[in-house]
């Protein structure tokens, strides 16, 4: 079920807006939430974070629990907008493009901060509505160099709570910034992790350049696409 703006007062969506974006920026503060970069194109910000469990990356990197690593959040408001109908391929470009920079900056940022030498990894916790849209997050993440990292075990009540309250916020914040793409579903979305070891990160956008995928901006421009990914 999509929450359609058309249907509720502007009174009530301000309210929505300024909520979300206030707990939000709240709980950002809380858990040293950061921009590592200023550029409008950057569609992540950091968290400094440690390691849940043990974990053996594909490189060979071993996590022990405890252990430093980045934590990426996605910057909802630098998020394109998603076209009434859906995500086009024309969206779907631009976005990849934005997630590779946005990469490349995280690598040269943590290259120009020692004090995060001794982060080993960067793990991205996804969270969509559903298993088929969570594993084609995962592949979409794989693609830029991270690994999927299944859950062992079965998590407590208590996180059960605690991830019922991320979703709720998570709505808020869709609604706020990008209300087109806000349904209910999001109350009970699922949720992977994905991982990618420092040195693979370095190796991989460690040289400030555009990848094959960011030739050309005009290129992501081109005649509207009508078919969706």
């Amino acid at each position: 079920m999509t929450v359609r703006a058309a249907f509720a007062p502007s009174s009530l969506l301000r309210w929505v807006r300024q909520t979300g974006l206030r707990i939000d920026d709240e709980l950002r503060r809380r858990n040293g939430v950061r921009e590592y970069s200023s550029d409008p194109q950057c569609v992540f910000r950091m968290q400094p974070d440690v390691a849940r469990r043990d974990v053996t990356l594909a490189d060979g990197t071993v996590m022990r629990r405890g252990d430093k690593l980045i934590l990426i959040h996605l910057w909802n408001e630098h998020v394109p907008e998603i076209p009434p109908g859906g995500p086009t391929l024309v969206w779907g470009r631009k976005m990849a493009c934005m997630m590779a920079r946005s990469f490349q900056q995280l690598a040269e940022f943590l290259a120009g901060n020692p004090e995060l030498d001794k982060a080993l990894a960067i793990r991205a916790d996804l969270a969509l509505a559903t298993s088929r849209h969570t594993g084609q997050l995962v592949r979409i993440m794989q693609h830029f160099g991270f690994e999927d990292v299944p859950e062992t075990g079965s998590i407590s009540w208590k996180q059960q709570i605690h991830r019922f309250g991320e979703n709720i916020l998570g709505l808020l914040l869709v609604s706020a910034v990008n209300p087109e793409s806000a349904r209910l579903s999001i109350l009970w979305r699922e949720r992977s992790t994905v991982m990618i070891s420092r040195t693979a990160l370095d190796r991989r956008y460690g040289c400030a350049r555009r990848t094959a995928e960011c030739q050309l901006e005009g290129e992501l421009h081109e005649s509207p696409a009508v078919r969706h990914v």
